[in-house]
């Protein structure tokens, strides 16, 4: 068996189960295994409370936070070091 493939968060959208709407990412924490992308309703229908979504991706398959370091939320932000260009 090959290499696990990458994951990029760009490539994925979350929907809502009680409002049917997509719903924007809000958040940001990185974990030595896992990090930790949160995703939340932005209307008014639903409070981020009761409709607030973790997507969990592993750290050495996340190609988003790894590709972009510059990002709010990525490598640099998170305090994992990394600068643009490494």
């Amino acid at each position: 068996m090959g290499e696990p493939s990458k994951v990029n968060i760009r490539n994925f959208s979350v929907k809502c189960g009680r409002c049917g709407e997509y719903q924007v990412l809000s958040a940001f924490a990185a974990g030595e295994e896992w990090n930790v992308y949160t995703y939340e309703c932005d209307n008014d229908v639903c409070t981020a409370e009761d409709t607030r979504t973790l997507l969990e991706v592993p750290v050495d398959l996340d190609e988003f936070a790894n590709r972009d370091p510059s990002w709010h939320g990525g490598k640099v932000h998170a305090g994992a070091g990394g600068h643009e260009g490494e």
